[in-house]
């Protein structure tokens, strides 16, 4: 098999995966990271499937990193939501934290405001990136990785090299 066709049949499937991905509810933005991850990690692969499994396994690993995905929002926001609104963080005082949600919040403490501000405006207000590049003047791209950024800052401070 030539690679030029393999990498085209996965950039094909890699369209059809952004679609099928938003279609079940996925932010596009969402979905056009998951599937550069699959593309990228099945042309990385030492494996060249053949054609009539590659578009099956593309989906099996689109699902899980889609599933995936949202489980670690998930964990995220309730925490974000926890310690970085100003009218709870008095009462977080008395509540028992798992270990983990404490490094969160320790890495979340070392931060500066103006990066505790952008994950509220992200995933506690629930802003488009358009809204907060907007406020900040910047462009989406920029604050899409300044994101990005902040999130791997965070993972290092709490030693989680797993996301």
């Amino acid at each position: 098999m030539r690679l030029d066709g393999y990498e085209e049949q996965i950039k094909d499937i890699s369209l059809e995966l952004t679609r099928y991905l938003v279609q079940h509810g996925a932010n596009l933005e969402v979905a056009e990271d998951v599937v550069q991850n699959i593309f990228v990690k099945v042309l990385e692969m030492d494996l060249i499937l053949p054609p009539t499994e590659i578009r099956p396994y593309m989906y099996q690993m689109a699902k899980r990193q889609y599933i995936d995905y949202y489980r670690r929002q998930q964990r995220f926001q309730v925490i974000l939501e926890k310690y970085l609104q100003p009218a709870t963080n008095q009462a977080n005082d008395t509540l028992q934290v798992d270990p983990q949600e404490k490094k969160m919040v320790k890495a979340l403490k070392h931060l500066p405001d103006k990066d505790r501000q952008l994950f509220v405006q992200k995933y506690i207000e629930q802003r488009s990136l358009e809204e907060i590049a907007e406020a900040n003047h910047k462009t989406p791209a920029a604050i899409k990785m300044r994101l990005y950024r902040l999130r791997q800052k965070l993972r290092k401070k709490m030693g989680d090299n797993h996301g």
